[in-house]
């Protein structure tokens, strides 16, 4: 009888294709994804070696760098459709661009030549930009989430809102809205970021300002139902502007990278008088159309930060990688997990006191103007709203907004109310702290009484610039 193959069978299409594709997606090579993939398959039935899935890869017609073959006239154009957006980005930067966006496989060498040539003297701007490098101190994956609020735009009447793991910084939150300052607000942003997780990292962390008070004891109030241990300790630390140990939780990177190309996008409007945000029609016009696309964006921004690996950082202790990967599978990375898993029914109850889902300030506009705005926008046939259509689309829905207001006596009074009602929803820092309990400082206790933070934590430096070599710019 002929003797059987020794080794054992590559694994089906159907049991590892969609995650081999997921990190493929990533750019990860051929040996990575094979390491990854490990974690997909039974080991007892299957087998995959790098030169098996390689052969499995060309099947799909996933193609590599060298396949695709591309020159500097076949990546002009998808090359200049990202620098319109993001005109400060590096050559390595946009090659994940046209990797994620185009699935386009270009070498980074190739990238630099056509930047060079069409773009000279910015290339030679960026390389001159400089980094400060500050140092932040966490022990693990999910031991602290800081957050922290970004007020540059509110010359549009938007505000930011951000969250992140400093130890593998994965971006846990990116928000944009009419407001950052009212705490239910920020309290649903840390609420949906645990459903996705299914747990609470050990700590929270802030600027004392009263916007944080919901996620404070939102956080506060998890931990101490599943760890009554901690009863007398606030589980949430505040840190003061005199201490340098907060991170500056990517706004550098942020302003860098995203600002530029909207703010050049949204000050167009402004400067050519087509937007006055103290003009209540105009903003809420703006607001309607304005937050739900930048949104979009930011997600798309925060799923690119979250799923490339930052620029390699000699300086650097914590891991190196992928932020969702290190996030997954901190074993790979010889380091541990600190997330506190909490059941649904927890999570409901803390959102049903500290962010009603039904508080006014989650409308994005009044429900009047919401129903009159999406009547107004379907009649127009509903055009999409991106950087190059947002202000035509804009003047549009005002123009029809501005030639129907008069028939309509609810919206002549919501008008005229200004801002009120807005202040009034934003304003109202009627949340306080749980009382009587032990702020949480450095070294405390975050795990029972004989916990991880105890008297000896093992805390790793962090470097919040992670993009400190302007390399990139090449």
């Amino acid at each position: 009888m002929p003797k059987g193959n020794q080794y054992k069978p590559c694994p089906p299409d159907d049991v590892i294709k969609e995650s081999a594709e997921f990190y493929y997606k990533l750019g990860l090579n051929d040996k990575e994804i094979v390491k990854q993939l490990r974690d997909h398959f039974d080991h007892e039935k299957y087998g995959l070696s790098v030169v098996s899935f390689r052969r499995m890869r060309k099947n799909w017609n996933w193609l590599r760098t060298r396949q695709q073959k591309h020159t500097l006239a076949s990546i002009e154009e998808s090359v200049r459709t990202i620098r319109k957006r993001f005109p400060l980005r590096g050559a390595e930067t946009i090659r994940r661009d046209l990797r994620k966006q185009f699935e386009m496989h270009v070498p980074r060498q190739l990238i630099s030549r056509l930047l060079k040539i069409v773009e000279p003297e910015a290339v030679q701007a960026r390389r001159r930009r400089r980094f400060k490098r500050k140092r932040f101190w966490c022990a693990g994956v999910n031991d602290v989430w800081p957050q922290d609020q970004h007020d540059k735009w509110g010359r549009f009447g938007l505000w930011l809102h951000v969250s992140l793991d400093p130890y593998t910084g994965y971006i846990n939150w990116l928000k944009v809205w009419w407001t950052n300052e009212n705490p239910r607000l920020i309290a649903s942003y840390y609420i949906e970021a645990c459903r996705k997780l299914g747990a609470v990292p050990l700590i929270t962390q802030s600027d004392p300002g009263s916007e944080n008070f919901s996620v404070a004891n939102a956080h506060t109030t998890i931990r101490h139902r599943l760890d009554p241990s901690l009863a007398d300790t606030l589980q949430h630390r505040w840190m003061r502007k005199h201490q340098n140990i907060k991170p500056e939780i990517h706004w550098s990177v942020f302003r860098r990278d995203f600002t530029p190309g909207f703010e050049n996008i949204l000050d167009e409007g402004v400067n050519d008088g087509l937007y006055d945000v103290n003009n209540t029609l105009e903003n809420y016009v703006f607001r309607w159309l304005a937050i739900p696309w930048i949104q979009a964006e930011l997600d798309d921004w925060v799923h690119h930060r979250n799923h490339n690996p930052p620029r390699a950082d000699k300086n650097k202790i914590l891991p190196h990688g992928i932020p969702a990967i290190i996030r997954t599978k901190p074993h790979q990375f010889d380091t541990m997990d600190f997330k506190v898993p909490v059941p649904s029914e927890l999570l409901d109850e803390v959102e049903a006191k500290y962010a009603p889902p039904d508080h006014p300030v989650f409308e994005l506009v009044p429900p009047i103007f919401n129903q009159c705005a999406h009547d107004l926008y379907q009649a127009m046939g509903k055009p999409e709203v991106s950087s190059e259509t947002f202000w035509d689309v804009y003047q549009q829905l005002l123009q029809r907004f501005q030639s129907t207001t008069q028939e309509n006596p609810d919206m002549i009074t919501l008008l005229r109310s200004s801002h009120d009602d807005d202040d009034a929803s934003t304003n109202v820092n009627d949340i306080a702290i749980i009382p009587n309990l032990k702020e949480l400082r450095l070294g405390a206790n975050v795990i029972g009484p004989k916990g991880f933070h105890g008297s000896e934590p093992e805390y790793a430096a962090f470097t919040s610039e992670e993009e400190n070599s302007d390399n990139d710019s090449e």
